[in-house]
């Protein structure tokens, strides 16, 4: 699918309708609606590895390599509170490999208000579910505005959509 001279709008409703109302929304329902408090944490590093490829502007040929930069970029660029290197090793490897924290981070949830970043008397960081799904939100957002006002950010993003595309909703009705 080839956009056209609005395409920028027509792109960012597609990541809307996709990154946003599926992928981040199955986050907060994971995590906040229900007692899948570590499928948040899994599935938000899941989210930061595609919104990583949209960023980066990800062809086929490249998916089975440099998807740590992928990750250490975008997550530089939109969650520079985090640590890029960690972020990436312990939270996305670790969970996504091993269903471990890996040595650097515990997790929390239920609005430990104060506790995000914190250390823990054993030196590791503490990672509160709500306070990551709303750097999430917010990364998602800024990624989105860049991509509306920055015409490399919208190249890459279209570079990925076309040549990988997105899961997307079908009106089966019109099969």
């Amino acid at each position: 699918m080839k956009f056209k001279k609005d395409s920028k709008l027509q792109l960012v409703k597609t990541l809307d309708e996709s990154l946003y109302y599926w992928a981040f929304k199955d986050i907060e329902k994971a995590a906040i609606n229900s007692d899948a408090k570590m499928a948040g944490f899994m599935l938000g590093a899941c989210f930061i590895d595609a919104l990583s490829g949209f960023y980066s502007g990800l062809v086929r040929k490249d998916i089975k390599s440099g998807s740590a930069k992928r990750f250490k970029n975008f997550v530089k660029r939109y969650l520079p509170k985090y640590d890029s290197e960690l972020l990436y090793g312990d939270l996305r490897c670790g969970l996504v490999h091993s269903y471990s924290a890996g040595e650097t981070y515990v997790f929390t949830d239920a609005n430990k208000v104060g506790k995000h970043f914190e250390a823990t008397s054993t030196g590791k960081i503490i990672l509160n579910l709500e306070d990551f799904i709303l750097d999430l939100h917010n990364a998602y957002n800024n990624y989105r505005k860049d991509i509306l006002e920055n015409i490399d950010m919208y190249k890459n993003a279209e570079k990925r959509f076309l040549s990988i595309g997105i899961m997307q909703s079908l009106d089966v009705s019109k099969i």
